[in-house]
């Protein structure tokens, strides 16, 4: 080898090997990241539910809204007569 090749030689680089994890720990922290998940979804769950029952709420306004509006206008109507 000459002087450069041995200055500007690479160094391999060892790919250590994964450890190996019990698989108990393995199950009990799937486990806890399901359950974790979980609560969660339920969570979002509940916030869309009450989302839902909001715009319930709003719509049955606009519904009683709507007919108000569509009586007075029935009524103007009869007294245009």
């Amino acid at each position: 080898m000459g002087i450069l090749s041995r200055i500007f030689r690479r160094k391999k680089e060892e790919v250590p090997e994964p450890e190996e994890v019990p698989e108990s720990t393995l199950g009990t922290v799937t486990v806890e990241n399901v359950k974790a998940k979980m609560d969660l979804v339920l969570t979002r769950f509940e916030k869309i539910n009450t989302q839902i029952d909001s715009l319930r709420v709003q719509n049955e306004t606009l519904s009683e809204r709507i007919k108000n509006i569509e009586r007075l206008v029935t009524e103007i109507r009869s007294f245009c007569k």
